[in-house]
């Protein structure tokens, strides 16, 4: 039979609360969310203002192939004197091979690229490269093969999506943890909100407050991704229907518009 020692039940408390003290502070970062200027429903007014209201510190706005979303948001930020969430600019690009995340850019890769012409492009600008719903089936998504291929080969992948609450890679969630042992990319967790309620529903934990605090955890690999603990608010099925025929109806010819205007570029 053993006896506890107080002395030493005293020293453990304490030990364990200078450690508490000295670890980092995680802020929340959502990595990967859509708006009305692209295929998602909220404004980007709407966005922000929840953003706010969910403590997320950081935002990515990731519409498809262009960054009128991102730009509309900056323009919100720069007229609000409390700064008090930070935009990265980002774009999800449509691949030849599937979808893929830019960060940090201020260009939008041209549509139906190779990933590998994406990727090119992305760094070309000091931006970072994140693979979104890997292995998903609902949505075009990098594939296992292509994934492993891109690696091989040498391509820059700064980080990989480990949770994506949408269902376009559930089933393959508990295959890319195990996977991304073996890749070893920088964990992220996000929303891909396309409904406001959506938003922070995954997210980025990371040290630091800034959006560069977030750029220097990928690249130092100390980010974690979280939003498991809860699942995501279940909206009512025409929400869904509503969203899909705007992405598959009403978004391709604005998009399309864009791309004439702009000669490819943003």
């Amino acid at each position: 039979m053993t006896h506890d020692i107080p002395g030493d039940q005293t020293d453990t408390s304490a030990a364990s609360a200078a450690s508490a003290a000295s670890a980092p502070h995680l802020a929340r970062a959502d990595l990967h969310l859509h708006t009305n200027l692209g295929d998602g429903t909220a404004s980007p007014q709407r966005v922000l203002e929840v953003a706010r209201q969910r403590n997320l510190q950081v935002i990515a706005v990731t519409d498809h192939d262009h960054l009128e979303g991102a730009k509309r948001l900056q323009e919100l930020l720069d007229r609000d004197p409390t700064h008090d969430v930070q935009l990265i600019w980002g774009v999800e690009v449509t691949t030849r091979e599937g979808h893929f995340l830019g960060l940090f850019i201020r260009k939008a890769p041209r549509f139906l690229l190779h990933v590998e012409e994406a990727i090119e492009q992305i760094k070309d600008q000091g931006g970072l490269c994140v693979i979104p719903h890997p292995m998903g089936r609902l949505v075009p998504s990098l594939s296992r093969r292509k994934i492993d291929d891109l690696l091989t080969r040498g391509y820059q992948i700064d980080a990989i999506e480990l949770y994506n609450p949408s269902p376009a890679n559930a089933s393959a969630r508990d295959e890319v943890r195990r996977l991304n042992a073996q890749w070893g990319l920088a964990a992220t967790g996000s929303s891909d909100a396309h409904f406001w309620q959506h938003i922070g529903a995954g997210y980025t934990l990371f040290p630091g407050a800034t959006a560069e605090d977030v750029r220097h955890a990928i690249t130092d690999h100390t980010t974690r991704e979280g939003g498991q603990e809860q699942r995501p608010e279940r909206l009512p099925i025409r929400a869904y229907v509503a969203q899909n025929v705007w992405s598959l109806i009403i978004d391709p010819p604005r998009k399309l518009s864009r791309m004439l205007l702009h000669g490819g570029d943003e």
